[in-house]
């Protein structure tokens, strides 16, 4: 199975998600960045998943896991995963 390549933005949302949910629920936490994570594979294999959002760059797209958005696009024959953010930030101000 193909593997994911996380940019550096990707690896920080993901332990900010990490430590904001652990404040109230430390088992939940490790729960949804694993859901995360397994989104991110699935994605890794099939690209052309998710909406293309070209706002944000050539050929990226989102795809969503509850209410974090995945941001992604395919570069050469990997995929890499841009941003992982909660829905109702102000995803344009990033």
């Amino acid at each position: 199975m193909k593997k994911p390549f996380y940019s550096t933005a990707a690896r920080q949302d993901l332990v900010d998600i990490l430590k904001y949910i652990a404040r109230d629920k430390p088992g939940a936490a490790v729960t949804w960045v694993e859901k995360i994570e397994a989104k991110c594979l699935l994605l890794a294999s099939q690209p052309e998943i998710g909406e293309l959002r070209s706002q944000f760059g050539s050929d990226v797209r989102c795809s969503f896991v509850g209410r974090y958005v995945i941001f992604h696009r395919k570069q050469g024959d990997t995929v890499e995963i841009l941003r992982v953010m909660p829905g109702d930030r102000n995803i344009t101000k990033l």
